[in-house]
């Protein structure tokens, strides 16, 4: 219920904007307003969506958590999103979303929320089952810390599994 309540207000506060914009520079340049957004808007966008993809790969590619830059990816959806939808207020908050810092900082927010409400994690864990004792008491576990040892060694069985609902099995 808030959620429409708040869209009808957003929406309303939209409509009287673009009517004291229309009216201060004409119907003519309230469009150019309009057009030159969401030329400008896709090209950010488009760059920026790019780039987006780009730093996703790379932390795919290094093994580091990619919280941040999946949130990072969705922040850009969304500038898509209010791109699309015609008006100045929402053309300015995509524009905003698209500034790489301001993203930057609150796709960090968002991971962080994430992580504290359990729906993510900060760095890989692998927990090694049968070394040592039963999993969790005593069992090693690396990427939650530092390695006291300094050393990613151990000695133990290794198991090859698949997935149940693996295809190939």
């Amino acid at each position: 219920m808030r959620v429409l309540v708040a869209l009808a207000v957003g929406l309303a506060v939209e409509i009287a904007v673009l009517v004291l914009v229309g009216q201060a520079i004409g119907f003519w340049g309230l469009l150019g307003v309009l057009v030159l957004s969401a030329v400008i808007g896709a090209w950010a966008l488009r760059h920026e969506g790019r780039r987006s993809l780009v730093e996703l790969g790379r932390a795919a590619r290094s093994g580091r958590p990619a919280e941040a830059e999946v949130a990072d990816g969705m922040y850009v959806a969304l500038a898509g999103v209010l791109l699309v939808v015609p008006g100045l207020l929402s053309t300015l908050a995509a524009l905003v979303l698209l500034v790489p810092p301001v993203r930057r900082a609150l796709a960090r927010r968002a991971a962080a929320r994430a992580v504290r409400a359990g729906s993510a994690r900060m760095g890989p864990t692998v927990t090694v089952v049968g070394v040592g004792g039963p999993a969790g008491a005593g069992a090693p576990t690396w990427g939650a810390g530092p390695d006291p040892a300094g050393t990613r060694s151990f000695r133990g069985t290794v198991i090859e599994a698949r997935p149940a609902d693996d295809p190939d099995s």
